[in-house]
């Protein structure tokens, strides 16, 4: 099991959020318990495997890495807190550990695997109607295709998490990517 590296701008960092962080986090949750009962390495692994999940967002990050050698998206230049003023290039926000923790929390007290593809994602699946039963697939083109394996993994990340990111940290979905030559993302 590898040890968690917290160390901002590190080469071989693997958490934002130190094992005791989290525990502070999850101590203010109300649906805590299974974080509490789940062994150390347990933890830690959620830990480094949610992180790797969120810096591997399509959307993340905004501004610019602080060195060349960081192992992780964070620290950043050229971002700003909830309030609008800039952040410490050389720290990574309670914001981000906090949502990171967050994360963490629902892998392990859910037992659920966030790296598993979304079949309806996958499918391209776009609408679903109930009565009298009626399923939309998005038409099957070769930028829907990769748009849909790039961003199934984050529609994997709970709203919870996505909610305790400061919005402006992310890169928006609705501008014009110039990977699919042109295709605007709209409604997955």
């Amino acid at each position: 099991m590898p040890t968690l590296i917290t160390t901002p701008a590190a080469a071989d960092a693997n958490s934002y959020a130190s094992l005791a962080e989290a525990n502070a986090y999850a101590s203010g949750h109300f649906y805590a318990s299974g974080w509490f009962t789940a062994v150390e390495a347990k933890q830690e692994a959620a830990l480094i495997m949610t992180c790797r999940i969120l810096d591997a967002m399509p959307r993340a990050w905004t501004g610019a890495a602080s060195t060349a050698e960081q192992a992780l998206g964070f620290p950043r230049i050229g971002m700003l807190n909830k309030n609008g003023f800039a952040l410490a290039s050389g720290e990574i926000p309670v914001a981000l550990k906090n949502a990171h923790s967050e994360f963490a929390r629902q892998v392990v007290e859910n037992a659920v695997d966030p790296t598993e593809t979304s079949d309806i994602v996958a499918q391209g699946i776009t609408s679903v109607k109930v009565g009298p039963v009626a399923v939309t697939f998005k038409e099957g083109t070769e930028e829907f295709a990769a748009l849909a394996r790039r961003w199934a993994l984050e529609m994997q990340i709970p709203d919870a998490v996505i909610a305790l990111l400061v919005p402006s940290w992310l890169i928006d979905p609705r501008v014009e990517d110039a990977e699919f030559n042109g295709f605007l993302v709209e409604n997955l």
